[in-house]
């Protein structure tokens, strides 16, 4: 049977990405907290917003970019797929579906996010002498 798992969702960090080593091999993990608003009418008929709370990881490359340039309140474009994490944890087994990050676009902020063109942290360059923009 044919599957496809394809996650894409555009919101806020919810806390500053909490950037680790893991493992013998210190590859490097950035653990986001996106908040994804959906818009819908209430019991009383008027539009309210309901955030959806969605854990990301990124790694690697990725995952220094994103300790590096992004923090609490960003807004972000997470490509990526859906992958469950299992663990055990006082004889208890536990379960959390996750995004893991293929690409994430660094969003312009305030008033530049409806017209302005994002930065990819999936293709770094050369930093700009320019310190409003994140070089990518």
């Amino acid at each position: 049977m044919a599957s496809f798992n394809k996650v894409i969702l555009m919101g806020n960090l919810t806390r500053d990405p909490d950037v680790r080593a893991t493992g013998v091999t210190g590859m490097k993990v950035a653990r986001l907290g996106v908040a994804v608003n959906e818009r819908r009418r209430d019991r009383n008929g008027n539009m309210q917003e309901f955030p959806v709370f969605v854990d990301v990881d990124a790694w690697d490359k990725l995952a220094e970019l994103c300790g590096q340039y992004l923090s609490k309140g960003r807004s972000i474009l997470v490509e990526g797929r859906l992958q469950m994490d299992t663990w055990e944890k006082d004889g208890v087994k536990h379960q959390k579906l996750k995004v893991r990050a293929s690409t994430i676009k660094f969003l312009p902020q305030g008033d530049r996010l409806n017209g302005g063109s994002g930065m990819r942290a999936d293709l770094p360059v050369a930093p700009e002498a320019d310190g409003d923009e994140i070089p990518f």
